[in-house]
């Protein structure tokens, strides 16, 4: 499911792939970021408990007619959301399905315990192409769309710091 989000006038595209129950691989502004989720309680406000990336996050969504709200950890934030059906942002959705070489860069610190692709392989979305362990914690980065892997930058043993290249995936290559 590919939504938008404005955060306090901030544009942000996010591609929520759901890997198993309460497991959610997300593409954030392209970035991989995977959310351990759970539904605490829903009345007239939506709690969650999201866990990504060994941190733990409070997150309380509420919907109002003219302006929704996020307080994430006690900061709250002023959100509109649209997704895939919403018109307003054509323009700015077929810019992100036009996007053609997606690179994908470590979301935290680590070191590199598995490598599942080789450049020239071709990939699935939703496909494993690396783990990275942090904390004792291992997260399994996975591919955004479908398409052939143009580059591998990491090795297996490899420490990487946060925004690290790692690889990138070119979607004009047909499978």
């Amino acid at each position: 499911m590919k939504i938008h989000i404005d955060i306090d006038d901030a544009a942000h595209t996010v591609d929520i792939v759901r890997e198993e129950k309460g497991t959610y691989m997300c593409l954030v502004d392209g970035r991989d970021v995977v959310v351990d989720a759970s539904l605490i309680r829903h009345d007239d406000v939506s709690v969650f408990s999201l866990l990504s990336h060994g941190r733990s996050y409070d997150v309380v969504f509420h919907k109002n007619k003219s302006m929704n709200t996020v307080s994430v950890n006690g900061h709250t934030f002023s959100v509109r959301v649209k997704n895939q059906t919403d018109n307003t942002r054509g323009k700015d959705r077929k810019l992100h399905e036009d996007q053609t070489l997606f690179k994908i860069a470590a979301t935290i610190p680590g070191k590199i315990v598995a490598v599942k692709v080789e450049k020239g392989g071709k990939v699935r979305k939703g496909q494993p192409l690396i783990v990275i362990e942090a904390m004792k914690m291992e997260n399994e980065l996975r591919s955004p769309a479908d398409g052939m892997v143009t580059g591998v930058y990491v090795q297996t043993g490899d420490k990487v710091e946060n925004n690290a290249a790692l690889l990138e995936i070119d979607t004009r290559i047909p499978l």
